[in-house]
């Protein structure tokens, strides 16, 4: 391993005296068939063009360009492939159905030891172990059985392949449906306490509808958990050529992007940090992870409070119709923010108001509603003695 990073560094040293890496088409400037998944930028440079053979009926392309976003430094595969390709892809050519070659199911002892430390990570977040947790592209529910173990009770998977979703429907307690963020069960699934998206960022061609749709799951106060691959340290763990550059990956993060990315539909980062662990023997793997928080809508918070005045108001309308049925004639006592709604907007605008009476010198003298407004001392010396309705529900 240190002699093959030793002989990269070095060819890439004599980048500028060799003529075959002189050749290679870096920083070449191009019209991307992708825009930037991140800011949508279109001025992309060219870092590497991958090409693979694939078998017949494959529904990928065979070669793409790695681009790198001049605008927010994101590097992605400029794929001319839609997001309905990679879905078919996932559903008809899956590996991570199979147990013996796929990741995600726990079943070699590197893959069980990762999902087990992811699922003791997320522990320490959410603290409810009746939250409702959501694995998105949850393979054969390896975490989601740890998640069980560790004592949570209301477990969810959600995964494209027919296979993966029957493999975690068999965990005790666990429910799981076929469906991907663009392609969601007929079920409704939201309000989540904890969304879990465990390197599946990486292979999503449309990104922003991505995580609009993982807001989409989450409660207000609810959790996203997010771990995908760090590019930005790929150097430091290379065992074959290229490994990255696959049929699958198509967006390489790094802390940086992974934060613009969530920060763009309003999640705010709670904790972001980078992990190592074995993707198989003595093949150690770097990744970011991070916790997003969703806040309350503001929107929702504005209406919520639009609702909760209204009841309030039809309150104090249901206490002003039974004054009514005793008398005729009333006194206001207030004539501050309260008082004028009040006058707008319930039945105290059809009262017949003998005064208006305020504390504050600085609205007596004044006249509301074709009536002046008067000192409480003025009260007492025109004896008047009429029920008071005092506007105030600081003062009442």
């Amino acid at each position: 391993m240190e002699l093959l990073q030793r002989r990269v560094e070095l060819e890439y040293q004599s980048k500028f005296h060799n003529p075959l890496l002189q050749n290679l088409p870096n920083h070449m400037k191009k019209t991307p068939f992708r825009n930037c998944p991140i800011c949508e930028c279109k001025n992309v440079e060219v870092l590497h063009t991958q090409r693979f053979v694939l078998p017949q009926g494959h529904p990928l392309p065979k070669e793409y360009d790695v681009v790198y976003c001049e605008n927010c430094s994101f590097a992605y595969a400029d794929t001319p492939a839609r997001q309905v390709d990679y879905d078919r892809y996932y559903a008809d050519f899956s590996k991570y159905e199979d147990n013996q070659t796929g990741t995600g199911g726990g079943e070699s002892l590197q893959d069980a030891e990762r999902l087990e430390k992811t699922a003791e990570c997320i522990a320490e977040f959410i603290i409810d172990k009746n939250a409702h947790i959501l694995d998105i592209g949850c393979a054969n529910g390896g975490l989601l059985k740890y998640l069980q173990q560790l004592g949570y009770l209301c477990l969810f998977g959600l995964d494209p392949s027919p296979n993966c979703a029957e493999n975690t429907a068999k965990l005790p307690g666990v429910k799981s449906f076929v469906g991907s963020l663009f392609t969601p069960p007929d079920i409704v699934l939201s309000d989540f306490d904890c969304v879990i998206v465990s390197h599946t960022l990486e292979h999503i061609y449309d990104l922003k509808i991505a995580v609009k749709q993982i807001n989409k799951f989450l409660k207000p106060g609810g959790y996203a958990y997010i771990e995908v691959p760090d590019a930005s340290r790929y150097s430091e763990f290379i065992v074959t050529p290229f490994q990255d550059f696959n049929v699958e990956h198509i967006n390489h993060f790094s802390p940086r992007s992974l934060t613009n990315l969530f920060c763009s539909i309003g999640l705010t980062p709670v904790h972001i940090g980078n992990k190592v662990f074995d993707s198989s023997p003595k093949s150690p793997y770097p990744a970011i992870y991070g916790f997003w928080k969703k806040e309350s809508d503001f929107q929702d918070n504005i209406n919520r409070y639009i609702v909760n005045s209204q009841i309030m108001m039809n309150q104090f309308e249901a206490k002003l119709q039974s004054i009514w049925k005793n008398c005729h004639q009333v006194i206001v006592w207030g004539t501050g923010q309260l008082a004028i709604k009040l006058l707008a907007e319930t039945s105290l605008s059809k009262a017949e108001i003998v005064a208006f009476v305020d504390g504050n010198p600085v609205n007596q003298g004044k006249v509301l509603n074709g009536i002046q407004i008067i000192s409480p001392n003025e009260l007492s010396i025109k004896k008047l003695k009429e029920p008071i309705i005092i506007a105030s529900t600081l003062h009442q």
